[in-house]
């Protein structure tokens, strides 16, 4: 089936809505987006293997513990495992001539057009939470930030009920069709601690520190967080996107640091799956848009790779992880109930993963440097 023949149309979600919806006007995305997943979670009429998730799910681990003293959420979740094992952007992709997914969707996989048909909505089958979503290019393009920014943040205010998530292409994508994530906002335990942290209040020993503060725009990092983060708050769509690009240059350049290192793939590598040299830094994204306050936070998590040492181990010593923005965003998640034990029992190997995957404090300390030179203008 087409992309035009997998989206749903208003009056075939009108059925979906709730009571309360119903009497609103005018239609939103929002709307319809809540109306998709209902749609594709009923049994009767829904998408097959989102229906078999929500089954499995119901039965899933989860578990709190403290690293460093900062909360962590664990959690024993077999419909991950599918992105959990990702060879994607691994060396062993080449050999695997698989087809696109998001380009030939799953047996009664269905969706929501958004932004004149540029993406489409489709309820994820992988699921963290419930109403986990997967936006898709409509057309095949690849997984890269550089130019689709502008994008996000329309997707993030146009879906102002969802977090906007990106992974990069060697930061945890699952697939080299360019694609955003999104769930229900601050079901993520990062998000939670991400709130507090810029309301004053106390996360364990983490702490903010301001790295850019104008008129228009504050940026910040935070220190004692197990993984290097920045966080971005503005009112201004120009101005939180010509930070970003600002930011894409700086760690391209401080990204050529990347080399060397045991099971990492060097900065710069050729990606097969994207057919293309590495031409951006990896990295973990979160954005949302606040329809009170009219403020975006965009929260950066830039990487040197999405998987642990503990990853490549021998069998028994082989932890399963991929580190990308849920982990980022504080929820590790594991597809057995072995490995959810070691964790619980050991988690210095939950600081191990950060650190394997975040970048080096030099590496911070370079980065920090370059981005203090923000000027407030546009980076073009």
């Amino acid at each position: 089936m087409t992309f035009k023949e997998r989206r749903l149309t208003d009056a075939e979600l009108a059925g979906y809505q709730t009571e309360t919806e119903t009497v609103q006007s005018p239609m939103n995305d929002n709307r319809r987006v809540r109306a998709l997943i209902r749609q594709q979670s009923d049994p009767k009429t829904g998408y097959p293997r989102l229906l078999r998730n929500l089954e499995t799910y119901r039965n899933i681990s989860f578990s709190q513990v403290v690293v460093d003293r900062i909360p962590i959420q664990l959690m024993c979740n077999q419909t991950r495992l599918q992105s959990l094992t990702s060879e994607t952007f691994e060396k062993l992709a080449s050999l695997k001539k698989q087809d696109c997914f998001l380009c030939h969707l799953d047996i009664g996989q269905r969706g929501v057009s958004i932004m004149d048909d540029q993406f489409l909505v489709l309820t994820n089958p992988g699921i963290t939470f419930p109403g986990d979503l997967t936006i898709a290019a409509t057309v095949h393009q690849p997984q890269l930030i550089a130019g689709h920014f502008s994008e996000m943040i329309r997707v993030a205010r146009s879906l102002t009920d969802f977090s906007i998530f990106f992974n990069g292409a060697l930061a945890g994508a699952s697939s080299p069709h360019l694609h955003f994530q999104a769930g229900f906002k601050n079901m993520l335990i990062g998000e939670i601690q991400i709130q507090s942290l810029l309301a004053d209040e106390k996360v364990g020993s983490a702490r903010l520190k301001t790295i850019i503060q104008q008129p228009e725009i504050d940026v910040f990092s935070i220190e004692n967080y197990l993984r290097t983060s920045y966080l971005i708050t503005s009112m201004n769509e120009q101005k939180i996107e010509s930070f970003f690009k600002h930011f894409l240059n700086a760690f391209a350049m401080v990204s050529r640091q990347i080399v060397g290192n045991p099971n990492v793939p060097d900065f710069g590598s050729y990606i097969d799956s994207l057919k293309m040299t590495e031409s951006e830094p990896r990295m973990n994204l979160m954005l949302k848009f606040d329809p009170n306050s009219e403020k975006y936070l965009l929260a950066i998590f830039p990487k040197r790779f999405n998987r642990p040492s503990c990853y490549f181990r021998n069998d028994n010593q082989k932890l399963v992880l991929g580190m990308a923005i849920k982990e980022a965003l504080g929820n590790v998640i594991t597809g057995n109930q072995k490995d959810l034990n070691r964790l619980i029992e050991h988690p210095e190997m939950i600081a191990e993963a950060y650190r394997d995957t975040s970048i080096t404090e030099e590496m911070a300390c370079d980065l920090n440097d370059r981005l203090i030179t923000y000027s407030g203008e546009s980076h073009d």
